[in-house]
């Protein structure tokens, strides 16, 4: 604050001294209250919700009514990307929160904060450690979700608790970076080799981010196709989906520099995740630990997390082959989370899944 006190007086005139203090001082305080309100604002999601938990790397909201005795919830892990979380309740029609709750379980959805520069040191533990103490929060009987890079951290902290899951699905999550190359893979190999591309104490630029990773995001550039509306029609309901996808993509989320270097060069680079050598929370994550009921969704034309990366967990994980399912929609990536097909279709059956009989409950893993 004392250099904004400096800038705020340099323009003194010695003639007026005091009225310049005072246009300072209100310049200073309607900057303040700009960085303030510009460094974590909260999404709009478009479906009533509560915020039911605020830690450090979250807000944790909840949709739908709280349960009743210690029944079913489901914890929806968005993406630790470059946009925020409101995407997964992006409009009627084009909401996967919608699509969960038809079950009747409350959905809580992991809002991430924007990195601020005190959290440039964030790791990957941090948000682990958060996501452990909302499971805790949460109790009981808790299905997790897992989406893109967020099913990462959901498989990652399945396997490091694994009594803590009833049921696990993942939605374009890349595992096995070998299984298939992608433009991912291809970046990660030139940032994890020049240390300077991506420094751990500095806070990652969404936007700047976003501009690197343009060549991996473009296979989808139209939104008409994402949100599998029809061309034909453009009714009103079709424009309202396109603008509402195309505001989120403008919606940038600044990321900590240590924890977006541990997952570029460890999981996207060296492939740690895939051969259990990836260390979180103090343990090597070892993929077989897991043991819960499985599902795993991938897009048979997804460039950014090609099928083979996302199958390969069925092939890493101790869950019995009769327990797993999976299903290939015919879309890109992110059509897997807001398409409109894809949603009515594949999500459902999804979430029909997590309300059967079949497969249910979840091996208890013995531990020392």
């Amino acid at each position: 604050m004392d250099f904004l006190n400096r800038l705020g007086q340099k323009n003194c005139n010695d003639n007026d001294k005091s009225e310049a203090r005072n246009s300072g001082a209100i310049w200073l305080k309607q900057l303040s209250e700009c960085l303030k309100t510009s460094t974590d604002k909260a999404p709009a999601f478009q479906s009533k919700n509560e915020i039911v938990g605020e830690l450090p790397t979250m807000r944790l909201r909840r949709f739908g009514t709280s349960r009743k005795n210690g029944g079913r919830a489901i914890l929806l892990i968005a993406p630790l990307t470059v946009h925020d979380a409101s995407f997964v309740d992006l409009m009627r029609g084009h909401s996967l929160v919608s699509i969960l709750g038809e079950s009747k379980a409350p959905v809580f959805v992991t809002d991430w904060r924007s990195a601020s520069p005190d959290m440039r040191f964030f790791s990957v533990d941090t948000y682990l450690a958060d996501l452990n103490v909302a499971l805790d929060d949460i109790g009981g009987d808790v299905d997790v979700v897992g989406l893109c890079q967020g099913g990462l951290l959901a498989l990652i902290l399945a396997a490091r608790f694994p009594n803590k899951i009833r049921r696990l699905v993942l939605a374009g999550t890349p595992v096995d970076i070998t299984a298939k190359s992608s433009p991912m893979a291809r970046i990660a190999r030139k940032v994890s080799a020049n240390a300077q591309m991506l420094p751990e104490d500095e806070v990652v630029n969404g936007g700047q981010w976003l501009g690197l990773m343009g060549s991996a995001q473009g296979h989808e550039r139209a939104a008409i196709d994402t949100m599998q509306r029809n061309p034909a029609s453009f009714a009103r309901s079709d424009l309202d989906a396109i603008a509402a996808y195309e505001n989120w993509t403008r919606k940038n989320l600044d990321l900590p520099g240590r924890y977006t270097r541990e997952l570029i060069a460890g999981i996207f680079d060296r492939n740690e995740l895939a051969l259990g050598l990836f260390k979180a929370l103090g343990q090597a994550i070892d993929l077989s630990c897991i043991c819960a009921p499985m599902f795993v969704l991938c897009g048979a034309r997804d460039e950014i997390v090609p099928k083979e990366q996302a199958l390969a967990v069925l092939e890493k994980v101790g869950t019995a082959k009769s327990r797993m399912r999976m299903l290939v929609a015919p879309c890109g990536h992110f059509s897997l989370f807001v398409g409109l097909g894809t949603l009515s279709r594949e999500w459902r059956t999804i979430s029909g899944w997590l309300t059967s009989e079949s497969a249910a409950g979840r091996l208890r893993v013995q531990t020392a």
